[in-house]
């Protein structure tokens, strides 16, 4: 229980501004995207569009380093996947990332991103889809994954403006229980504060 409370303070102080310096603290921003995805889990299989929003703190020097917790939510149908039977399903992901400017060139920079995620699933498997497997019957369903995931993609930082892009075209978690959700991003981070 004690390694909880270490976790949160940690955390707390990670994020939080420093309250008592006269320097200037570390640019801030409310991070936001959209996505297609495909979401392959113990019992589920679909494509759709995914959101995600998060805050995220800027480190290092030219700010390269920059730690990201964040929200990926969304919905899934199975098209045109048609070894599975009809279903309708939502995921909520809690993520922690760590983005990194592998190369940077003035506004433009590479940029891959380790971290970790915990998801939750939840829906309807349903009728329809593989008659061949006698499939007339409904059940809902929800499940709990957690592991790693990856990123690459390209950042676009225009100078003295308060929004940045990214086009991130491999995104990819793989957790427990055979859980992959790969995806394809673009997000904008707005600026809080200073520039």
């Amino acid at each position: 229980m004690n390694q909880y409370y270490i976790f949160i303070l940690f955390l707390f102080l990670s994020l939080n501004q420093n309250l008592y310096s006269q320097e200037k603290s570390h640019p801030q921003s409310i991070r936001t995207g959209i996505g297609l995805s495909f979401n392959n889990g113990r019992e589920e299989r679909g494509m759709g569009l995914i959101y995600s929003i998060g805050y995220q703190k800027s480190f290092g020097n030219n700010n390269r380093i920059r730690l990201n917790p964040n929200l990926i939510f969304g919905g899934f149908l199975p098209i045109g996947i048609t070894d599975t039977r009809d279903q309708f399903y939502r995921i909520s992901s809690f993520g922690f990332n760590l983005h990194y400017d592998l190369v940077k060139f003035k506004s433009i920079s590479v940029v891959t991103s380790p971290g970790i995620f915990l998801n939750y699933s939840r829906g309807l498997l349903g009728t329809g889809g593989m008659p061949e497997a006698d499939n007339y019957t409904s059940e809902f369903f929800n499940s709990i994954y957690f592991g790693g995931k990856f990123s690459l993609g390209l950042r676009i930082t225009p100078s003295g403006k308060r929004l940045a892009y990214e086009i991130r075209p491999l995104n990819i978690q793989f957790g427990n229980k055979g859980f992959i959700l790969g995806y394809l991003m673009f997000g904008i981070d707005i600026k809080l504060g200073e520039n």
